[in-house]
Order: structure tokens, then C-alpha cells, then sequence
């Protein structure tokens, strides 16, 4: 995925940190916080994410804003899941939590004291040009990145819930899932300040794998149902992807052709929680 939080090939700007892949963790102490910047764009009125019944945080609310360019999932109170490459973007050092909108001073804010990187995390080459190199998109490899805070979150379980972890070695073909962020409505644009919800469904690893990206290993594909064909753009990134249980099975990473546009019924390619349960375990205990 591209800029504000998703896979870009010229992001001098937004560039706070380099994620380096190797043998190891990747352990960032976080000393200063960064202050939550605003949202410069609201939703239309009508906005299609929109739920008569219940706000979009309330059928999602193991989601947050991290560092203000990415999504991220709470998997405890202590504990965030995102996607590695957001470090591209962010210093990711705060979380917000339990709102519906980034600017009514609502929700809980906490920052993030530690940044674990998946070990095998590797990401390709976003500094290109995509018309001069002739790339469609830029996939990322073993997209994890694992936040804890420096305080707890309140959990109430109804506006922050922890999300259970997938822990399945692959997902039936058609299972609906969701998931919730701020990313913006158009290629390039800005955070929106309301959250939105996207409906999609597992697709099989034959069609993911017309993406040459395409690694089942530690990725999953997904695309838009019918009528809306919900996709994912600028600032998705990190999202948890979640069944209608409210078990995570992936992380927003990357989408079909984002060097470009975000287009309705493009595939999206979430990181496959259940690759990395272990690994989660091991570092967080959960």
C-alpha cells in the first residue's frame, strides 16, 4: 500500500523510521512522544461506511489509530498489532483508541514505550519510481510489528476490546471478514478523521497468487463483497482483518495495483496472523 501508512515509492517526507530486516527483533525504545495530529479530511455525509445501528468503533473496537498514519489492532491491554512497513511513515509513538473520530478529543490516547519488528520483515523497493520501473505495487514480506504501551488500556468491551488470535494454518475460501481504519477515500489523499468499516471475503490462493507478490506463507488475500467491493487505500495500513467472531487473522499490508489507485474490487494482501502466533506469543506472552 502507499503513503500516509501504506507502501510508497517516494515518501521522503513522511519517512521516521527505517525498518532493517535481519536475524534478530528489532527493538525501538520510544523516548518522546509525538503529539496526535488532526485529520484534515471528513467523510461525506452518506459516507458508505456508515451503520444505522451502531457506530463503526463500536463493531470494531479492537481498532486504532497508530501514529496517526496507520492502523493497528489492540490484542491486549498493553499490547498493539500493526504492519512493520508503517514505521516507514511514523515513529508510531502514541495509540488512539476507543473513538469513532480522530478530532472530537474523544477516545484514549497512550503512547508506545517499545517497537518490536518481525525478525524476518523485508519490504520492496518503495523509493522507485512506479511509471519509470513499470510496478504495479510493492509488496512486503513478514509485515508485523508489535507496539507496547506505557500504560494499559481501559478496556471496557464495548469501545476497546482485545482481539482474538487467529491461530488456523489457512482460512475457508469465501469467509466473510472486515476490518476497520482511517485510511483516505482516494489515491494520495488524507487521513479521514471518521472511521470507516470495509466488508470483504477471503479469496483463494490461486486468484491471490495472479499477484507475483503473492506468498501464502505469511500473506492472505482478500476482496470486496458485492454491491460495495470495498477495497483499501492511503493510511489502511496495519488495519486488523477480523471474521465475524472478532478473531484477527490478518494485517493490513499492501493492495493490487496501489502504486496507482485505489480501486473497488482490487485484491487486498493482509499478513497472516496465524503465521506469526508463536512469535507473538513468545514476545508478548499472549
Amino acid at each position: 500500500m502507499y503513503s500516509n501508512g501504506l507502501i510508497v515509492f517516494a515518501a521522503v517526507a513522511l519517512l521516521a523510521a527505517h525498518a532493517h530486516p535481519g536475524a534478530n527483533d528489532i527493538q525501538k525504545v520510544i523516548k518522546t512522544p509525538d503529539v496526535p495530529s488532526k485529520a484534515a479530511e471528513v467523510p461525506k455525509a452518506g459516507d458508505k461506511s456508515a451503520d444505522p445501528v451502531k457506530p463503526v468503533n463500536e463493531r470494531y473496537p479492537h481498532a486504532v489509530l497508530f501514529g496517526g498514519t496507520c492502523g493497528g489492532t489492540i490484542i491486549s491491554p498493553n499490547w498493539i498489532l500493526t504492519a512493520g512497513h508503517c514505521t516507514l511513515f511514523t515513529g508510531g509513538r502514541y495509540v488512539l483508541a476507543g473513538t469513532n473520530n480522530t478530532e472530537n478529543e474523544s477516545g484514549v490516547t497512550r503512547f508506545v514505550k517499545r517497537q518490536i519488528i518481525h525478525p524476518l520483515f523485508t519490504v520492496g523497493p518503495y523509493w522507485l519510481d512506479a511509471d519509470d520501473f513499470n510496478l504495479k505495487q510493492v509488496a512486503a514480506r513478514w509485515d508485523f510489528l508489535l507496539a507496547e504501551l506505557s500504560e494499559p488500556l481501559p478496556l471496557d468491551g464495548k469501545t476497546m476490546v482485545a482481539a482474538k488470535l487467529d491461530d488456523q494454518p489457512s482460512l475457508p475460501v469465501g469467509l466473510n471478514v472486515a476490518y476497520a481504519g482511517y485510511g483516505t477515500d482516494h489515491f494520495g489523499g488524507t487521513m479521514r478523521s471518521e472511521m470507516h468499516g470495509m466488508e470483504l471475503a477471503v479469496q483463494s490462493d490461486e486468484v491471490c497468487k495472479t499477484l507475483e507478490q503473492y506468498n501464502a506463507q505469511d500473506m492472505l488475500c482478500v476482496k470486496g463483497r458485492p454491491p460495495r467491493f470495498d477495497s483499501a487505500c492511503n493510511g489502511d495500513s496495519g488495519s486488523g482483518l477480523v471474521d465475524e467472531t472478532g478473531r484477527l487473522v490478518g494485517v493490513a499490508s499492501w493492495v493490487e495495483n496501489d502504486a496507482h489507485d485505489c480501486s473497488n474490487g482490487a485484491l487486498v494482501v493482509f499478513s497472516r496472523v496465524s503465521s506469526v502466533r508463536d512469535w507473538i506469543r513468545k514476545v508478548t506472552s499472549i
